[in-house]
């Protein structure tokens, strides 16, 4: 998984007994539980064994020797536009991985085929405050608060700026905040006032193209689909080809985050973002967008009051209640609306998802929303499990449902015992019993959705992730509080499309 959290330059250079009774079974239940610690152990360390041997293997089927690729090294490619790139390989971060693909192995040793090879002493990190003022700001946010999570900066900042006394230098960083949170309006509002009063960030000076392609979870292309520049509206985007691919000509600013988005009828939406750090590279390549389908796809009409699914409910008040096999959608009249945020009358063809983490599209699990303590957004829903839901009118255009008005959402966690026998290693261990009780006591003593991400850190709760909604027009994912209802995972939420 790709994630922007610090970017970085890199340069060159030459270098006993058994008790009886409940004492019993409590000795007996710890020593099941030790016994079944060294056999994951075990397996784990044969598992980290068997991965060291295949990219060895690999490596020397493409002339490299075990010694080399053990060492670690630098490997420098080129892409097809002449960007240039440059990855290392850690022999032990790539022995360490849990589920190693032979695929992930032979992308690897392909693009190292390709590459120049360099060895590991002969590059180095610069400094953080080596680097120049911007990257230094991009990564003080990233390392302490994380996209979104910025209070302290931000208010010192917008002080300024209502004020009237904000330098250059302030405008630039609120804008960049603002654009890092999904607030283009107001990262505009901000630009033009630069524009204006400094003569700097005025409209796009840096022509960029952004390449790449889109495809299915089965890696297929997918033809057809509209990929957008989320951030600049007021930019066309492109279609993609029989092979999945595009390409979006789009003037920009220095040190611009992009956020695109693909859609196509029958697919979840598909996020991806760039960012321009100077006028110094002319072609982007954007990460593979990858989209999902659905396991149901319904029609309703907001003006008949009708559904053609007979297990769903069209309400005369012009509600609905649509059903799957983990979630619930209660739709309230007039909630689902067009681009301009009017109720859209008429048919709307829903599609429903129920992502597990086996089938959860990487497009919706590596974008940046970070939270500190918590980690990736997407990380944490790829936890759960993720229900999704779209809404089109007859000629395909995109609905939505508002922050505003939303729709109630009662799910089913997908990842339950996942989550209690702590498979990802998360360091404050197993959800337990007793941190679910409490968590149902907090909900049934509170007419809201009081399990907030706040509220998680504030009782120190770190095995229970919070959860999260996707924004698909700002292209980030928004914390939003929760009930618990029983042991078994279910929650309920208000869940929208658009913040």
């Amino acid at each position: 998984m790709h994630h922007t959290r610090a970017l970085t330059w890199f340069l060159v250079i030459l270098i006993g007994a058994i008790g009886l009774g409940y004492g019993g079974y409590d000795l007996y239940s710890r020593y099941v539980a030790f016994s079944q610690t060294i056999a994951h152990d075990r397996a784990r360390a044969a598992e980290i064994d068997t991965n060291r041997a295949r990219t060895d293997q690999a490596f020397q089927a493409i002339g490299m020797s075990p010694l080399q690729a053990n060492q670690g090294f630098w490997y420098i490619s080129k892409d097809a536009y002449g960007n240039e790139s440059v990855s290392y390989f850690d022999a032990d971060a790539w022995a360490l991985r849990e589920n190693l693909t032979d695929e992930q192995i032979a992308e690897l040793t392909n693009a190292v085929a390709r590459a120049t090879v360099m060895g590991r002493n002969t590059m180095r990190s610069v400094p953080n405050d080596k680097l120049p003022p911007e990257l230094q700001f991009h990564n003080q946010l990233y390392s302490n608060r994380g996209a979104g999570k910025f209070e302290d900066a931000q208010s010192v900042l917008e002080s300024a700026y209502a004020k009237g006394t904000a330098t250059a230098d302030q405008l630039w960083r609120l804008s960049y905040m603002y654009e890092l949170e999904g607030n283009y309006a107001k990262r505009d509002e901000l630009n033009a006032v630069s524009c204006k009063e400094f003569k700097v960030r005025c409209s796009g000076t840096i022509p960029i193209q952004i390449v790449g392609t889109v495809l299915d979870i089965a890696g297929r292309p997918v033809q057809g689909a509209h990929v957008s520049v989320l951030s600049r509206a007021e930019n066309d985007g492109a279609t993609t080809n029989e092979k999945g691919e595009y390409a979006i000509n789009v003037s920009v600013l220095p040190m611009e985050k992009l956020r695109l988005s693909a859609v196509k009828r029958n697919f979840s939406n598909g996020v991806t973002s760039i960012i321009v750090l100077n006028a110094g590279k002319k072609v982007y390549v954007a990460e593979r967008i990858v989209l999902g389908t659905p396991i149901e796809v319904v029609t309703l009409d907001t003006v008949k009051h009708t559904v053609t699914d007979p297990a769903d409910t069209a309400n005369d008040d012009g509600s609905f209640i649509l059903h799957a096999t983990s979630s619930t959608y209660e739709i309230p009249a007039d909630a689902i609306v067009d681009g301009d945020g009017k109720s859209y009358k008429g048919p709307v063809d829903v599609y429903i998802y129920e992502f597990t983490r086996d089938t959860v599209p990487q497009s919706l699990t590596t974008l940046d929303t970070f939270d500190q303590v918590m980690g990736y957004a997407g990380d944490l829903m790829q936890s759960y499990g993720m229900p999704y839901i779209q809404f089109f009118a007859q000629d395909g255009t995109e609905l939505d449902v508002a922050k505003s008005r939303p729709m109630l959402l009662t799910y089913k966690i997908a990842a339950m015992a996942e989550l209690r026998t702590n498979v990802d290693g998360n360091p404050a261990g197993n959800l337990t019993d007793a941190e679910m009780q409490l968590l149902i006591a907090v909900s049934h003593g509170d007419p809201g959705f009081p399990i907030t991400r706040d509220f998680l850190v504030e009782q120190k709760l770190y095995t229970f992730p919070p959860f999260w909604v996707f924004d698909r027009r700002a292209g980030v994912w928004d914390n939003i509080g929760i009930r618990v209802l029983d042991t078994s995972g279910t929650i309920q939420t208000p869940f929208y499309t658009i913040k």
